[in-house]
This record gives structure tokens, sequence and C-alpha cells, in this order.
């Protein structure tokens, strides 16, 4: 124990970044938790998509979407996700799962929708990059 402490005064600097980097991952994860999104790894965003009730939704450019893209998926961009619109409305209680290349707008347009008044609508973590990486399959065709 007395070597640690002797570690950490020859090293300030490498300690201070320690507990910044700490601290703003504590940061982040409550900002998180706060606004209520839900961020769903593969293997949970999977299981809730095999429930059936849930509308999917590709948020990526139509492009990509024909590229490959989750079987089921509904192509929309984050502009066009209105909260009020009769495709919505019909999945507010079954639920909306939501991904886009690599998260982050997902996020935004889940948020919009918990706003609504959405109570399930969860977000692929890591988007699209991640349900490649698990190397889990895509489909190919035009948006429909």
């Amino acid at each position: 124990m007395p070597r640690l402490f002797e570690f950490i005064s020859n090293h300030p600097l490498l300690w201070s970044a320690l507990a910044a980097l700490v601290i703003a991952w504590v940061v982040l994860e409550l900002r998180l938790r706060a606004k209520g999104t839900q961020d769903l790894g593969t293997f949970e965003f999977t299981r809730q998509l095999n429930t059936g009730a849930a509308l999917l939704l590709d948020l990526r450019s139509a492009a990509e979407f024909e590229k490959g893209h989750i079987h089921g998926a509904r192509h929309m961009t984050p502009s066009q996700v209105d909260p009020g619109a009769k495709e919505l409305v019909r999945y507010k209680e079954g639920g909306v799962l939501l991904y886009c290349q690599n998260g982050a707008s997902s996020g935004e347009t889940t948020e919009k929708l918990i706003k609504a008044g959405y109570p399930r609508v969860f977000s692929l973590k890591g988007g699209i990059a991640s349900w490649l990486q698990d190397q889990l399959p895509l489909e190919r065709g035009k948006a429909r």
C-alpha cells in the first residue's frame, strides 16, 4: 500500500487523467439514465425484435438501407420520424426499435419519441456497426 501512494505522488498527471476519465464516464452514464433512453446491445435488441409487436426503423440513408438492413426494417430518416404519424402511433404500446449507422441518430430519435409519450422505445447500441461486428445477418433491397 505505501508503494501505491509513492506511485501516485510520483505520477500526478496520470492519476489526474484517470480521475477525469472516470468522472466523465460516470457523468455520461448518469445523463443517459436521466434521459430515459434505452440503448440495447444486439442480444437484447434481437430479443425485443423477436416479440413481433415492435416496429423496426432503419434511420440511415436510402442507399445504406439498400446495401443491407435488418430483416423487417422500414426505412425512415430521423427527420421523417413524426410521433403523431399513423404508422408510428399503431406501435406506441408495442414498441419502436431504432437503429442507425453508429447509434448517434437513433439515440436522438429515441429521446424524441419518449418525450412524445412512447413508453417502449429502444435504440441499438452501436448501430448497424455493432450488428455487423456480431456477425448478424442483413437483407438487401429497396426501402419500403
